[in-house]
């Protein structure tokens, strides 16, 4: 049998052509609008604060629709537009391995509505306030005029869209999501079955609810950051220092704990800092940390470390240690 030489340029050669075809496949996914960073289960996306927002204020009365759209989408009453497309945006999801879930319906035998089902995303807003950036979960550019607060956090559904039939097919029978043709990326309205992803709350159900918070939103057409990340379990390990012991620290934060639904522990150490393991969903411990930050009414909290860890599961319930 003739044995084939390869010489030593040859495999430089294949190994250059295979390493240029994984960075062009990666730029394909961080071409300066839409990033997928898949070890942390996360699209960064680019765009800004609408600036059709208040367009038509005499009819909309300053009410929103959505959170998020895609260009040439219902710009007028959503938020933030971003450069990325709905079609975009499936894809990466897809990339990042997260399938779709099932968009709201109604049932007909019941009549009532199917809340929508699917994997929950935590999502930030990000963008430059003079010299210094402002990073906020997204709900907090929304007021909800019924309780006179911005809106509450939550991990938002993933439900990948209702399917219409494709008008642009040669198939007669070839379906799409319909937010490929709307650009409806995240609904503040529960039963919205246009957009990829809708609110779970209850609240949302209601009519004209929610409204931009004038009181954090930058100017309109401000450049902002949208990060969409998995609201997958971790620990974090935090260190709150300032006057925290002796003030109820760890009951307070036993009591928000276990109202969250994360487990884990309090425990004051020699150095005057108390220490906290809290293992639940990303959106969960969010809304811990916030409450850390402001602790109990006799506390002052001078600073607070956080360090994200896998999730271990050893916990089952929050305690205090001492």
């Amino acid at each position: 049998m003739r044995k084939v030489k390869t010489c030593t340029w040859q495999v430089k050669i294949i190994i250059y052509i295979g390493i240029s075809v994984i960075a062009l496949s990666n730029i394909v996914w961080a071409d300066g609008h839409l990033q997928v960073k898949a070890a942390e289960k996360k699209l960064v996306l680019k765009g800004k604060i609408s600036e059709a927002l208040g367009e038509y204020e005499a009819h909309l009365k300053g009410a929103v629709e959505y959170l998020v759209c895609g260009r040439d989408g219902k710009e007028y009453e959503s938020i933030i537009v971003v450069n990325a497309t709905a079609k975009e945006i499936y894809d990466a999801l897809d990339k990042l391995g997260v399938g779709v879930g099932t968009p709201p319906g109604y049932d007909e035998e019941k009549d009532e509505p199917i809340p929508p089902t699917g994997t929950g995303f935590i999502m930030y807003a990000e963008w430059k306030d003079g010299d210094k950036t402002k990073k906020v979960r997204a709900e907090d550019l929304v007021f909800n005029v019924k309780t006179k607060k911005p809106m509450q956090q939550v991990a938002w559904i993933y439900s990948g869209s209702r399917v219409v039939a494709d008008l642009d097919s040669d198939d007669e029978d070839a379906m799409m999501p319909q937010a490929f043709m709307s650009n409806d990326l995240v609904a503040l309205r529960r039963f919205d079955a246009s957009a990829l992803f809708q609110n779970p709350l209850p609240e949302s159900e209601e009519e004209n609810i929610y409204k931009k918070n004038d009181a954090l939103l930058p100017k309109l057409g401000t450049p902002v950051t949208l990060t969409i990340e998995v609201n997958r379990k971790m620990q974090l390990f935090v260190l709150i220092s300032g006057k925290v012991q002796g003030v109820g620290f760890r009951n307070f934060t036993r009591m928000n704990a276990q109202q969250l639904g994360i487990n884990g522990y309090a425990k004051n150490l020699p150095n005057g800092k108390v220490e906290v393991i809290a293992e639940g969903d990303k959106s969960q411990l969010d809304a811990l940390i916030v409450l850390l930050k402001k602790g109990p009414r006799f506390a002052r909290v001078d600073s607070l470390d956080v360090d994200e860890r896998p999730f271990t599961g050893e916990y089952k319930t929050f305690g205090i240690r001492y």
